[in-house]
């Protein structure tokens, strides 16, 4: 059977090249190849071609709509870009949980320990915009409000750098507003101390921030007991200065379980200094980073050189490497310490 078809074939092929009476089979096969792949050849060819052309097309059209529309590509691309980091540091954030789970908040870097402590409030802030804009037709009005009212529907992704700039000094002024009030609190409460040669080093560190100036790190330092007794300790603290010192770290002042977050607060910025340390110290750390650590302690960091918000950074890390769970009060109290009469706060808060 298979040679009656094979003498058919050889058949019908001579019949196709009269012209060729001593043509052999081989040479018809090679033939029909070299024409299927001539063939292959321009299909590949035209795809190659079309294909081009279309991402010429859509380049274009990228730019047609960005000429003809500036402001409705500038939106489109705010919401793209803004979305992307944001995915990009949300998968960080959940690896960041699963590692804590495992290993605890001393395996966590310094910028692993900012995504932790920064994406939950976040979350809660965008989501409203994500779930309202996936209902049909809600996105023409979502995102317009959104792009219009960025601090408050959107997350720092979505931010110009002129926005997180602005931000920062609006958010920050607030916090900078309860300064006056918790050194306040913490005048009123000389009286309670007993020991006299602390209540003297103490006034003597009261009455250097009244006058304009900062105590050294070590006159601080030598104060230590106080925050771990009455009447600085965080469980003798009254009520209105847990408020103020609520209000100074931008915490709710509404919220239960103050003191509890407190103490939360205070061992997230230890965590936070021992990684630092861990690090290589403040020289290994870039500019942002820089700036987002001494915002979170309250100093102002616009117009600041790098060289001062080094040195500034280094007596804070003075400071916190002798403080313990016990001590965790003077930490909280540090931004007034180290940073109440800081000549970018002053400008900040008065100009």
């Amino acid at each position: 059977m298979h040679k009656f078809v094979t003498r058919i074939i050889t058949h019908n092929t001579i019949k196709k090249f009269p012209s060729s009476p001593g043509i052999t089979l081989c040479q018809i096969r090679h033939a029909d190849n070299d024409s299927v792949k001539e063939k292959y050849t321009k299909v590949a060819v035209f795809r190659k071609y079309w294909f081009s052309r279309y991402l010429d097309y859509i380049k274009n059209y990228e730019k047609t709509l960005e000429k003809n529309f500036p402001k409705t590509m500038h939106v489109y691309r705010v919401f793209s870009v803004g979305t992307k980091d944001f995915y990009v540091e949300l998968k960080k954030f959940l690896l960041i949980k699963k590692k804590l789970n495992i290993d605890g908040e001393h395996s966590l870097s310094r910028q692993e320990l900012e995504i932790n402590q920064t994406m939950p409030r976040d979350l809660l802030k965008i989501s409203p915009v994500l779930l309202i804009s996936a209902i049909p037709f809600t996105n023409y009005i979502i995102f317009p409000l959104a792009y219009f009212f960025p601090r408050h529907l959107l997350t720092y992704h979505y931010w110009s750098l002129q926005q997180r700039l602005d931000f920062l000094l609006i958010e920050h002024k607030k916090r900078l507003k309860h300064n006056k009030p918790l050194f306040r609190c913490m005048q009123a409460q000389v009286h309670q101390i007993k020991n006299r040669e602390l209540k003297r080093k103490w006034r003597d560190i009261i009455a250097c921030l009244g006058s304009g100036t900062h105590p050294t790190t070590s006159n601080i330092i030598a104060c230590i007991e106080l925050f771990t007794a009455p009447p600085y300790s965080l469980s003798s603290l009254k009520r209105k200065h847990i408020k103020e010192l609520l209000a100074i770290h931008g915490m709710n002042k509404w919220c239960f379980n103050r003191k509890s977050r407190l103490l939360d607060r205070g061992l997230l910025i230890k965590e936070m200094d021992d990684a630092i340390r861990k690090e290589g110290g403040v020289t290994k750390m870039h500019n942002d980073a820089l700036k987002w650590a001494l915002s979170f302690r309250g100093v102002n960091p616009v117009n600041m050189s790098v060289e001062g918000m080094q040195d500034w950074l280094e007596k804070w890390l003075e400071v916190s490497c002798m403080i313990d769970e016990n001590s965790i009060s003077l930490l909280l109290h540090c931004p007034i310490l180290l940073a109440y009469n800081h000549e970018t706060n002053w400008i900040l808060l008065y100009h």
